[in-house]
């Protein structure tokens, strides 16, 4: 007699996995539902094993109903066993995604025509019992040919562990050990009931090894994002590494959310979670509909990847019904006056993109380098361009920067209305690239300052301006100072104060000779080591000005509370003259700061207009093309030489081109 308890302690650990994949939330993805039909192909074959024995273990004559019950679950178990390999070859074509590597049409025909030939067999075995017998007198018996049913899942049990083998550099050790072990333990069940035909333990085997793959490969705790129901950015990631080691062709279409933070902040996270969810729902709905092959993602704050295998799809049909989405799922909050602001941009990789790490560093900055009113993008738009290849080579630049002096510093005359002769200079840093040429500094500098490299450039500015102070005659050139930018890292650093008096001495540059700037966005991060550094400073004798004022968020109070001698008007509200209301803002601006008696330098005129406006404003000093564009050093000493020296009046020219200074 037949042993079934082995068969029916399988039963329970199907339905346990069944439920724990749900409640775990594992059912998104190609891989996981397969996963989920896995389970449930393996549950309905243990069932048919056991109802077959069941039947038969009584002993006597079978009766009519028993017969019809034996033969249907007898051949049920005989497909649903092989399918259940089959359906496991499929999942391990989807989590590797290595399949790609081999024509579909290929791989269908050598992992479906087996099947068919079992098929087949199990059909003509109505006739000619090859393979099984099923009588009233004796119940179930092998037939001759029951081998050939077991080389097919042989077959497939070979061809499934040649495939992970072939896939062991795609796969972390864990997850390719978990993936192969069924084969090594469903071989093993299989081998002892064959020999021992009343052990029926292979349906046990089948079962605990599905329960190791469900928990050691399927992982969503590790890759998904509970507040959204998503999976993660490292995901993501994971599935990118795939997909490039194994040449697949996919589109990404990046949703990026630019204003993110601000309207999570307004929200808060549950309320703001909510409306990502519903926009991801709508956009899965889409993705079903058209019957595509998706993966979608989320990244904190705001971006959703969505992947799609479908490469020869025009997504791009799509677009405008993605953006309907977004608008339509978050009207609730446009009403309150808050708007999320997307920006969507199709990637075709590898035709576009070709490296993991530049797909990822494109998805997080291809909103900066379109028009920021664009809001659907191509990567092939802007992939091959100079700007995407500095980008995408900035910390070989950077580095290239930092240890092979190629960075330089410029100085831009600032002139004196009242004097009608320069006064002072901005040191500006510019990086001279032996490949790229001029770097612009709004490329270099957010990209220094994003990977913690922007206080050697600091130290840098610092040791070249005090060094070019003490090499020039000031007090004949007719400067009274020159103004050093400061950054957030270099204002937070507790030695500035030691760092700057260092400098001081070994230099022999007086404090007054010097002027620090500060930005708002500086403003914006003052803490306790700031607050004291900047006091330290001004005892010393170091006075500060508040670069780009009008770029951000500063008010009248704040401005007045910090130790400031200059305010630095924004070349924003110099641009926005001549349009309506421009003049009026820019003359309270004007008026308020003379108010708390602050100096003031206007930023970025460029043409005589301005100047004449500006000067009938009250306004200090000028800083902009209109009189030079910011000069090596050389060319500064000669500039400021032949106009403070030899002419009385000062006469500029007007400029059409703009500067990143």
């Amino acid at each position: 007699m037949k042993i079934l308890w082995f068969d029916l302690c399988a039963l329970p650990i199907f339905i346990i996995i069944v439920v724990s994949l749900f409640v775990r939330k594992t059912t998104r993805g190609a891989a996981n539902r397969l996963f989920i039909h896995l389970v449930i192909v393996a549950f309905l074959t243990a069932l048919c094993d056991v109802i077959t024995e069941y039947i038969s273990k009584g002993g006597g004559d079978l009766n009519t109903l028993q017969m019809v019950v034996g033969r249907i679950s007898i051949y049920a178990y005989f497909l649903l066993r092989t399918l259940t390999a089959v359906v496991y070859l499929f999942f391990l074509f989807a989590i590797t995604r290595a399949s790609y590597r081999f024509s579909k049409g290929i791989m269908h025909v050598v992992v479906v025509v087996p099947y068919v030939i079992e098929m087949l067999l199990l059909l003509v075995n109505g006739f000619t019992g090859w393979i099984f017998t099923y009588t009233r007198e004796d119940g179930y018996s092998r037939g001759p040919f029951i081998l050939i049913l077991y080389a097919i899942s042989m077959m497939y049990a070979i061809g499934g562990t040649v495939y992970l083998a072939s896939c062991r550099p795609f796969l972390e050790k864990g997850k390719w050990a978990a993936m192969m072990s069924m084969y090594v333990i469903t071989f093993t069940a299989v081998g002892v009931q064959y020999f021992h035909e009343r052990y029926m333990v292979e349906m046990f085997g089948t079962a605990l090894s599905i329960l190791i793959v469900a928990f050691l490969v399927l992982r969503p705790e590790e890759i998904m994002d509970q507040s959204v129901g998503l999976p993660t950015f490292r995901a993501y990631r994971q599935e990118l590494d795939k997909i490039i080691k194994t040449r697949q062709k996919v589109k990404i279409v990046v949703i990026k959310f630019i204003n993110a933070n601000d309207i999570r902040a307004y929200l808060g996270e549950q309320v703001y979670h909510e409306y990502i969810k519903a926009i991801a729902r709508v956009i899965v709905g889409m993705c079903v509909s058209e019957k595509l092959s998706w993966e979608i993602y989320f990244e904190h704050p705001g971006c959703l990847y969505l992947l799609l295998d479908n490469y020869e799809y025009d997504v791009e049909r799509a677009i405008p019904g993605i953006y309907r989405t977004i608008r339509n799922e978050t009207r609730q909050i446009m009403d309150t006056g808050a708007k999320l602001v997307p920006r969507i941009c199709v990637i075709r990789c590898p035709e576009d993109i070709a490296v993991r790490d530049d797909i990822l560093h494109f998805g997080h900055e291809f909103h900066g380098l379109f028009p920021y009113e664009q809001v659907f993008s191509r990567a092939s738009d802007i992939v091959g361009s100079l700007d995407f290849e500095i980008k995408n080579n900035m910390d070989k630049i950077l580095n290239r920067a930092i240890t092979g002096n190629k960075l330089e510093m410029y100085y831009q005359p600032i002139y004196s209305i009242e004097e009608k002769k320069f006064r002072s200079a901005e040191a500006l840093i510019r990086l001279n690239d032996s490949r790229y040429g001029f770097i612009s500094p709004g490329l270099f500098i957010p990209a220094a300052e994003s990977r913690g490299l922007i206080l050697p450039i600091g130290d840098f500015v610092l040791e070249s301006v005090f060094r070019f102070i003490s090499e020039i005659d000031m007090d004949k050139m007719g400067l009274s100072y020159i103004e050093i930018n400061l950054s957030v890292a270099q204002c937070l650093q507790k030695d500035l104060p030691e760092k700057i008096l260092t400098l001081q001495e070994k230099y022999n540059v007086r404090p007054d000779q010097v002027n620090l700037e500060i930005t708002e966005t500086t403003y914006d991060n003052i803490g306790e080591v700031m607050d004291r550094n900047l006091q330290k400073l001004t005892d010393m004798g170091y006075s500060f000005s508040l670069d780009d004022y009008g770029s951000g968020y500063s008010n009248m109070q704040r401005v007045a509370r910090l130790p400031l001698k200059i305010v630095k008007i924004d070349k924003s509200l110099v641009d926005e003259m001549n349009h309506k209301d421009g003049m009026t803002i820019l003359s309270n601006t004007v008026s308020m700061m003379k108010g708390i008696r602050k100096e003031l330098v206007v930023e970025g005129v460029e043409t005589k207009e301005a100047l004449d406006a500006i000067e009938d404003m009250g306004c200090d000093f000028i800083q902009g093309f209109y009189f030079s564009e910011p000069l090596p050093e050389e060319r500064f000493v000669e500039f400021i030489m032949e106009n403070n020296t030899k002419k009385p009046h000062i006469t500029g020219k007007d400029v059409t081109r703009k500067a990143a200074v």
